[in-house]
């Protein structure tokens, strides 16, 4: 970099177009890390990205050469996930075939993160807290061995350059960067556990396999799976963990405690969760203009307690909020300003939409073709 404290590359190379002038009124609360899945330059992901719909802000080379291909006040299409795209900034990597990153490009990329921590205000790095990896919001491997072997290593070296840019005088870490070392408070374990919320009771599989482990983390021992329909009581405990929320139950002939992960951690029940509570409406796929009238007709309550409401049952508040305010302006249905399949697409692709089955939702209740649209998705990807 040119500069850390202003966040100047070392080259800029902006691309024209797959990204999103503006933050939509957002404000950067994290990064996401990536990876390339292969050892491009700055560069190489321009091109790339001047020809397929993603983008990051950030590229950082195998010898640490760092390039700015999306201004920071804008919009990358990078998560997978709209409000985690409008309120991010995203930094990729070079990586080597075996997923891990090079020493040079790990305290560089790690050096960008507490850079933009420090300049946004966010705080002392820190994994799922104001640090996340790609996989986090998306069904995917990104950022490989990042948040893999390398986990510990990349965010000790951010903490340790987040220190020295704070005026502090921190010992450089001396985790190898392929290694991690267990005792680190960013461990895979070191998750907090919750108890007396409410949340245990009977849930249905909604996916074809759910791995079944000896401790609620992914690289634990998988002894049994799920299989979609199938259903599971949970103890009335939760553990958030290596970007899921982990299940609990004791089983029935080992007698010996199990681990599932119940989805990711959003702070409510969603309709794309591995395990849906039953009687649980997250999986409800009302139409925005039906939620709007029961709201108008006092279904949701006012104020904070609808909004609360409405975001348990999976809906999205805003929306609904916003087509409240249009009936009761005399605006006419939301359908007839519906937007061009093209465009949709293009959304989908942005990461607007969601992912899987919440796309799938969102789509039909907004009232969009969801195969039609998927189809011109595929097409353009």
């Amino acid at each position: 970099m040119k500069n850390w404290e202003k966040l100047e590359a070392d080259v800029n190379k902006i691309l024209t177009k797959h990204y999103t002038s503006g933050r939509s009124g957002a404000k950067v609360n994290k990064v996401i890390v990536h990876y390339n899945a292969g050892n491009l330059t700055v560069e190489g992901c321009y091109s790339v990205w001047q020809t397929r719909a993603a983008s990051a802000h950030y590229q950082v080379e195998d010898d640490g050469r760092i390039g700015q291909l999306v201004w920071d006040k804008d919009t990358a299409w990078h998560a997978g996930n709209w409000n985690a795209n409008i309120s991010s900034i995203g930094i990729e990597h070079a990586n080597r075939s075996d997923g891990t990153i090079t020493e040079a490009c790990l305290d560089n990329g790690a050096h960008l993160v507490a850079a933009i921590c420090k300049s946004y205000g966010l705080g002392r790095p820190q994994w799922l807290k104001n640090v996340f990896p790609h996989k986090y919001f998306s069904p995917t491997s990104c950022p490989g061995q990042i948040y893999g072997s390398q986990k510990n290593a990349y965010i000790e070296r951010a903490q340790y350059w987040y220190d020295k840019m704070n005026g502090k005088n921190p010992s450089k870490p001396s985790t190898p960067t392929g290694s991690t070392s267990s005792g680190s408070s960013t461990s895979t374990s070191s998750g907090k556990e919750y108890t007396g919320t409410g949340f245990g009771g009977k849930y249905q599989c909604t996916v074809s396999a759910l791995n079944v482990r000896t401790a609620p983390d992914t690289s634990a021992e998988v002894v049994a799976k799920y299989t979609k329909g199938q259903t599971v009581t949970l103890d009335d405990w939760y553990k958030i963990n290596d970007g899921w929320v982990w299940g609990r139950y004791t089983g029935g002939t080992s007698g010996k405690k199990r681990y599932v992960a119940v989805g990711k951690p959003t702070g409510k029940a969603e309709s794309d969760d591995y395990l849906i509570k039953v009687g649980s409406t997250a999986g409800s796929t009302k139409s925005v203009d039906t939620l709007a009238q029961e709201v108008i007709n006092g279904k949701w309550g006012s104020g904070n307690t609808r909004k609360q409401k409405l975001e348990a049952a999976g809906y999205d508040y805003d929306a609904v909020q916003k087509r409240v305010n249009e009936i009761l302006l005399g605006k006419s249905s939301s359908s007839s300003s519906k937007k061009s399949n093209t465009t949709i697409a293009k959304e989908v692709i942005a990461g607007k939409w969601g992912n899987g089955d919440t796309r799938k939702k969102k789509l039909q209740a907004a009232g969009y073709d969801y195969n039609a649209i998927q189809k011109l998705v595929n097409q353009m990807l």
